[in-house]
């Protein structure tokens, strides 16, 4: 008994470790050079976020469609994306705002 209790809450303890996430493109405005970068992590995770990453892939999308880059516009926000029945937030998605910075010069 007390062998399998030692393995559950090792087990456990495993599952909350730092676990890296990746920061996707989770919408944006072209014509308002906004772009939104987001993240998921669940109640047993611990995320270890990289945003110099996510500025880069925010800076891609940018230059994809015409500006020269992107920059930070704004704290990250956190929202609710899975529940429990009764109510309590077992997953999340934190989200920033990048704004593309000026058009990319025409040559």
């Amino acid at each position: 008994m007390r062998s399998t209790l030692l393995l559950v809450a090792s087990a456990a303890l495993m599952t909350a470790c730092a676990t890296p996430s990746t920061v996707r493109v989770a919408g944006g405005d072209q014509s308002q050079g906004t772009v939104v970068m987001a993240y998921d992590y669940s109640l047993m995770q611990s995320p270890k976020v990289d945003w110099q990453q996510g500025l880069q892939a925010a800076s891609g999308q940018c230059q994809r469609w015409g500006y020269s880059g992107a920059i930070p516009a704004g704290k990250p926000s956190q929202s609710c994306k899975t529940e429990t029945q009764d109510g309590d937030c077992i997953g999340w998605t934190i989200s920033a705002d990048f704004q593309c910075t000026a058009p990319a010069q025409q040559q």
